[in-house]
């Protein structure tokens, strides 16, 4: 088995940009599970700014698995579209059986486009806790598939 930088460097473009939407995920997640920032020894919610960024990690976890499937690079905002698209929605529904699924789901389908205008809207509502286990999820599906199909090994990979 070759190293990460080795295989990746070895890969098509279209590939790279698979491994690529999924790096850009997990940062997006990564700030997206932090609901507060600490300055000067105040916490400051940015409930928001988490949200946005954890819909747009889903939505980058779905490309990157549709780029992976298809080796064509998905448009859109829609969550529950890049879903079915991804081909993964009775996985998805199996790991995240204590939610109902198809209720919740239309819930943050279109969460990276409003809520980054929450500001217009009178009332805003989101299942949180759904969409942090969507991430998740996401994140630990894409992970193996990429593992898998380019035969590398997470430890070296850092993926």
């Amino acid at each position: 088995m070759q190293n990460f930088e080795t295989t990746f460097n070895n890969l098509n473009e279209i590939d790279k940009k698979c491994i690529n939407a999924y790096r850009s995920a997990r940062e997006f997640k990564n700030i997206g599970t932090q609901p507060v920032v600490i300055n000067n020894n105040r916490m400051y919610p940015v409930i928001i700014a988490s949200i946005v960024n954890n819909a747009l990690a889903c939505e980058l976890f779905l490309k990157s698995i549709i780029i992976m499937n298809t080796k064509e690079i998905p448009k859109g905002h829609s969550i529950k579209k890049l879903i079915i698209e991804a081909n993964i929605s009775d996985e998805l529904k199996y790991r995240l059986n204590n939610y109902n699924f198809d209720i919740e789901i239309e819930g943050v389908d279109s969460a990276f486009i409003e809520w980054r205008y929450t500001y217009e809207r009178n009332e805003m509502i989101m299942n949180n806790g759904f969409l942090n286990g969507l991430c998740t999820a996401l994140e630990e599906i894409v992970r193996n598939k990429i593992l898998e199909k380019y035969n590398l090994n997470m430890f070296e990979s850092f993926i």
